[in-house]
């Protein structure tokens, strides 16, 4: 659901939040239930020691000066008396669940024959009947009020509720600090970097969790350094055999191989070729300090070289005045010549450059008009090993240019992303967080 936050603090304290609430107004309405009954039997006592002191009195009197004497006492405080008769319309009880419970109690004290009414003949009060001899009367009581709601628990449920949404804070926030450094050290892991060992925590749980990491942190360190001296072992132990060939082939007879000499000259740049791709896939790009760059001046700079390789590149750029990004600037020139010279193998005669300042970021892209590439293949173009120029039609290369592209913009923070274009061609954009302009 939308509504729900996404973060465990937030899901924390909404979840501790309505369990202390629905906690207090179940423990409101148990109170309610099991403190009711002994109210309604007090209530019950009072009202028959009432009747009875009444009934006591009429029994000692004389019968000719009884409804003096009811006269008299139904001046004397609240209660009133009269006279009973028969065939009066009872007016059913009010669904009071008090009142019910007070009943209830009266009419195990007083008899079963007891009839209880409020308001009667529109007189307020609680009508409770009883017999002397043949003659019934009434005695009429305040009716006896409900409790109060108890506002004043609601206070304390509040100060109580408070007090337990602090504690889960507190608690949220030392269980997600463990998590933030774990989720800070993953995100350095999948961007190519080894983080700093996790700090082990006084928690058995976290603590098991920051030395696992650790752990396997320094397990993928350590097959990582492995695989860079093993690649470097076979570049250069390959490139020993290649240069004995390319001086072997220099000394061949210019007579007697010429197309055989071309074409093995070719085969070992290649090769050569596909070495450095692999030095530079498997050396990273973390290494080298950045350097406060004006972009345009970058583009414009590049542009010109290329322009002495005949490749026509068409700059454009919606930023006016210089903006300056901190870039690795000779890993930052591998990646935009490693995209234009591919761009080129496919264009038709140029390649189209963009520089865009967006709100929050600068976007760079890379447009030719070349045949693009399948919908189905873009995904897997990013891994290591996948060819670009197998997509459009062409089987050369190693398959590692794309992946060294992606591995440079990510030690720049950005993001790199490959689409068709509407008519024809393709377009590979590079989109930097905008950090700073002047």
């Amino acid at each position: 659901m939308k509504f729900i936050p996404n973060t465990l603090l937030a899901r924390f304290l909404i979840l501790i939040a309505t369990v202390l609430i629905i906690a207090q107004v179940v423990s409101i309405r148990i109170f309610d239930y099991f403190e009711r009954g002994p109210r309604a039997e007090a209530v019950a006592q009072e009202i028959e020691t009432i009747v009875n002191f009444t009934r006591v009195s009429l029994i000692s009197s004389r019968e000719d000066k009884r409804l003096e004497l009811l006269s008299e006492l139904s001046t004397k405080g609240d209660i009133r008396i009269y006279p009973a008769y028969y065939f009066e319309d009872i007016e059913p009880l009010a669904p009071d669940p008090f009142l019910q419970v007070i009943v209830s109690k009266l009419k195990e004290r007083l008899g079963e024959n007891t009839i209880v009414v409020t308001n009667h003949y529109g007189i307020p009060g609680l009508w409770v009947s009883f017999a002397i001899d043949q003659d019934e009367f009434w005695v009429v009581i305040p009716t006896p009020g409900d409790r109060p709601f108890p506002w004043h628990w609601i206070g304390w449920g509040i100060i109580v509720a408070g007090l337990s949404i602090i504690g889960a804070y507190a608690t949220a926030t030392r269980i997600n600090k463990p998590l933030n450094l774990l989720i800070n050290a993953t995100e350095q892991l999948k961007k190519g970097m080894f983080p700093e060992k996790l700090p082990l925590d006084s928690v058995t749980e976290f603590q098991v969790m920051s030395q696992t990491f650790n752990e396997m942190a320094e397990g993928l360190n350590k097959v990582e350094q492995e695989r860079k001296l093993l690649l470097a072992g076979i570049s250069h132990d390959v490139r020993t055999p290649l240069t004995r060939l390319r001086i072997a082939i220099e000394m061949l007879p210019e007579k007697i191989a010429t197309k055989l000499k071309k074409s093995m000259e070719e085969d070992i740049g290649e090769i050569d070729s596909i070495l450095n791709q692999f030095m530079d896939y498997v050396r990273g790009f973390d290494q080298e300090s950045k350097s406060l760059t004006n972009l345009n001046d970058f583009f414009s700079h590049l542009k010109e070289q290329h322009k002495m390789l005949n490749h026509n590149i068409v700059f454009v750029s919606n930023i006016k005045i210089p903006i300056f990004y901190d870039i690795r600037p000779v890993s930052f020139r591998r990646l935009f010549d490693n995209l234009i010279n591919n761009a080129f193998s496919y264009s038709n005669g140029e390649v189209l450059i963009t520089l865009k300042k967006n709100k929050d970021s600068i976007s760079i892209s890379i447009l030719d008009d070349g045949p693009g590439i399948p919908p189905e293949e873009i995904k897997r173009l990013l891994k290591p090993f996948e060819r670009m120029d197998e997509a459009r039609g062409n089987s050369e290369g190693c398959g590692l240019g794309l992946a060294i592209a992606e591995r440079i913009t990510q030690s720049h923070d950005g993001k790199l992303t490959i689409s068709n274009r509407a008519k024809k061609g393709l377009e590979v954009k590079i989109i930097l967080p905008l950090v700073s302009e002047s």
